[in-house]
């Protein structure tokens, strides 16, 4: 299933519009937490922001041991309840509030017996119109070296996939969601692209490891392979050096792979604004969509390894 938006189909005015990269620190008081976003998003309303998106775990210690103890039960649309999803009812409620788009970073989510690391999106009424549980979980297992400290993480340990991949239309143009990890995979960037998509927005908390290395360079490798504008939200870095530490580093990307605002790490707000007719200039001018050689490859998902009898 791709999201709430129909496939194919030609998405948004194209006109132009502001996105606010709110990057906040976490608190383990989720209140505190929320707190943070409300005057990071008053902020980014204030400077004129039609789009809002907000870090991966906004209102949740980034550790796999507190994910389920932060969970909330989330509505896949609708307007959400106070009771089972206080983050949900949070966001919906400053959607609604400032009558603007959002992308609500993510928060554990709580279904059955399975947690997912999940993101919502919202209109201006408040409501749910999408829900993208991360596709790709974060199992790493990278040595020390000489230049970088060893980093061990596995998401799979607590949390389950998601199943989907999801695409918003927009007022202005059609936007396609992922979650961190999500953005390490081109075929995931494309298959959003293929679908329309102008915009891919990734609410990620890349670690010191991975951060300085790669943060920036999957951001404008996703933006030069489909030809999109792409965002990229990071938690700002704690204070407490036992937390988890958060690269931060919020971005958003050109569909010419240009950086177009790039934060540091500590909390602020960033907005910046996007013009869906680059993408289609870009794409004329470059127009590899139509380049590609399907006598010489298929795309990944369209193959399997055979296994050797």
């Amino acid at each position: 299933r791709l999201g709430a938006a129909p496939r194919g189909a030609m998405a948004g005015s194209g006109m132009r519009f502001k996105i606010g990269l709110c990057q906040t620190a976490v608190d383990y008081d989720k209140g505190k937490s929320l707190e943070n976003v409300r005057v990071a998003f008053a902020s980014a309303v204030e400077q004129g922001a039609d789009l809002v998106v907000l870090g991966e775990m906004m209102s949740c210690p980034y550790a796999t041991k507190y994910f389920r103890e932060y969970g909330e039960r989330l509505p896949a649309e609708g307007l959400p309840s106070s009771a089972e999803a206080p983050t949900a009812k949070f966001l919906s409620d400053m959607a609604k509030a400032h009558r603007v788009w959002v992308v609500g970073g993510s928060v554990p989510e709580l279904e059955g017996e399975r947690v997912y690391n999940t993101c919502l999106v919202l209109g201006p009424d408040g409501a749910i119109v999408a829900r993208h549980r991360k596709a790709h979980l974060f199992d790493i297992d990278v040595a020390a070296s000489d230049q970088r400290p060893a980093m061990r993480f596995k998401e799979s340990d607590v949390l389950s996939p998601g199943a989907s991949a999801t695409l918003v239309d927009l007022p202005w143009c059609r936007m396609g969601v992922g979650i961190c990890y999500d953005v390490r995979f081109p075929e995931y960037a494309l298959a959003l692209r293929s679908q329309g998509a102008k915009l891919l927005v990734f609410p990620g908390a890349f670690n010191m490891t991975t951060g300085p290395a790669h943060w920036s360079v999957l951001a404008r490798g996703r933006a030069c392979d489909t030809q999109c504008y792409v965002a990229m939200v990071s938690p700002a870095r704690s204070r407490d050096e036992s937390d988890y530490q958060a690269w931060g580093h919020s971005m958003l990307v050109s569909p010419w792979a240009e950086v177009v605002v790039e934060a540091e790490h500590d909390p602020g707000v960033w907005v910046a604004e996007v013009d869906p007719a680059e993408a289609d200039r870009i794409r004329e001018q470059v127009p590899t969509s139509f380049q590609k050689r399907s006598d010489l490859y298929v795309p990944y998902a369209d193959t399997s390894p055979t296994q050797a009898t």
